[in-house]
């Protein structure tokens, strides 16, 4: 009988080297690497034109929006979107609207999304209100619970940490990830309260506000709380030196944390501010030349473990007001890895790095099975990069309905040209092949311990 399907003629990255040659998927799964691909049958056969073949990026903070946020993004462009930069998994972030908060809209989530997406989706819930409903998510499949320190999304007090010690410690029983957002409401709130008669300019309130103290506050107190419960921690898009070495040190004291960076935190400084304005408007803030180069460091030296995109769509209209009222976001999906593959080519960082940081890493610490690597067995979820294309970014081509970025114009060096989900060919040069809802819902599963029942 033969395969389903057999890419020849590719440089394949497999744990550190390259080989040339094909990928045999048969159901979904990669079933044979083979040097020599001309004896095997297949029902249908894609010629990679020697472009390298990675294992598809997973993306572990993104914001699909949907529902009641259709207007700036949908599970179909979102995912639409996302197979366009080489993204075969992505996790949904739970502030929507309405907010992922209970095990009934996490269910319509993902009934609704089931009918739209073309990539693999899973999602996390927003630490709910209540603590008993933590074990219901768990078994719906979430991959973590995220936490607004800042902006809190259920009843819970954040500013309290023995109650936040509660919670961790009912999240710790199920093995899960507490995914938070690191900033501080109390440094925040004071901020504003000390700014509020002040003459300042809305990007200098803004910079003010939302402070690098209230960063590194952040990670230290939910570093301080797991040291206690044991609970895993995730901090999302670390952007400050003084917040990664806090990660640094934890690390060295062998607790369980975790850490990503974004794209935009890596590539973009408070001076483009002045060009970009409100466009360029993210949580945490565009920081310095000195914390970007201090992020760049902690790629290479293992001290971050993840690069995600924090897709974060919103409408033109909504850019366009006053800074101040504009909300936060910068999508991120169709950049991220042309930029970050550009930076291998220039020699800023290993490609083995890279693939690490964007999809062996975010598989491994997120117990996403069975993908994260192009091996036997694994799925076959897998992307064609041309490294010899170079183009200019260019937002209004987004297939995401954000059709704005703070990239806009600029040079990269690659392009991904293909991307394959599950065996499936979903996006070729740039163009979407698949029917929606071609997509498949992930679920985590339970590790450790007995769901009650």
């Amino acid at each position: 009988m033969p395969f389903d399907c057999c890419i020849k003629n590719a440089k394949i990255y497999l744990k550190s080297k390259i080989i040339e040659g094909g990928i045999v998927v048969d159901h979904g799964k990669i079933v044979k690497i083979t040097k020599d691909t001309s004896l095997i049958q297949a029902d249908h056969k894609i010629d990679a034109k020697k472009h390298l073949a990675l294992p598809g990026c997973i993306d572990v903070h993104a914001h699909l929006r949907d529902f009641k946020l259709s207007y700036k993004e949908d599970f179909y462009t979102g995912t639409c979107s996302a197979a366009k930069g080489g993204i075969t998994t992505v996790l949904d972030m739970p502030n929507s609207q309405p907010p992922t908060i209970n095990i009934n809209i996490l269910k319509e989530r993902k009934r609704v999304a089931k009918r739209k997406i073309v990539v693999n989706v899973g999602f996390y819930a927003a630490i709910p209100s209540s603590i008993d409903e933590i074990y219901l998510l768990v078994r719906e499949g979430v991959f973590g619970f995220k936490l607004y320190l800042h902006h809190p999304i259920t009843e819970i007090d954040v500013e309290n940490d023995e109650e936040l010690t509660k919670y961790f410690s009912e999240i710790a029983k199920w093995n899960t990830i507490v995914a938070v957002h690191p900033d501080d409401k109390t440094t925040i709130e004071k901020n504003l309260s000390l700014l509020k008669n002040e003459d300042l300019s809305s990007l200098d309130m803004f910079l003010k506000t939302y402070t690098p103290e209230g960063e590194k506050i952040a990670v230290e107190r939910c570093l301080k709380i797991i040291g206690k419960t044991g609970t895993r921690l995730h901090v999302c898009h670390v952007s400050t030196s003084d917040a990664l070495r806090a990660i640094q040190n934890a690390k060295e004291r062998n607790l369980n944390v975790t850490c990503e960076v974004t794209p935009h935190h890596l590539f973009l400084k408070t001076s483009d501010f002045e060009r970009w304005g409100s466009y360029a408007k993210t949580l945490p803030p565009l920081r310095t030349q000195q914390d970007i180069e201090i992020l760049w460091e902690g790629l290479r030296n293992g001290i971050v473990d993840i690069i995600a995109t924090d897709h974060a769509p919103h409408s033109a209209e909504e850019k366009e007001k006053g800074f101040l009222e504009a909300p936060p976001g910068i999508p991120g999906f169709e950049t991220m890895l042309p930029l970050m593959l550009t930076m291998v080519k220039r020699g800023k960082i290993r490609l083995d790095t890279l693939v690490s940081l964007t999809s062996y890493n975010p598989a491994k610490i997120f117990d996403i099975k069975n993908k994260g690597e192009i091996a036997e067995g694994f799925d076959a979820d897998l992307i064609l990069v041309d490294m010899k294309k170079e183009y200019r970014i260019r937002p209004e081509l987004f297939l995401s309905k954000a059709k704005y970025s703070p990239f806009a114009g600029w040079k990269v060096e690659a392009k991904v040209v293909a991307t394959i989900v599950n065996g499936i060919m979903v996006m070729k040069d740039d163009e979407i092949l698949v029917s929606v809802g071609s997509g498949k819902i992930i679920e985590r599963g339970i590790l450790h311990g007995k769901i009650p029942m």
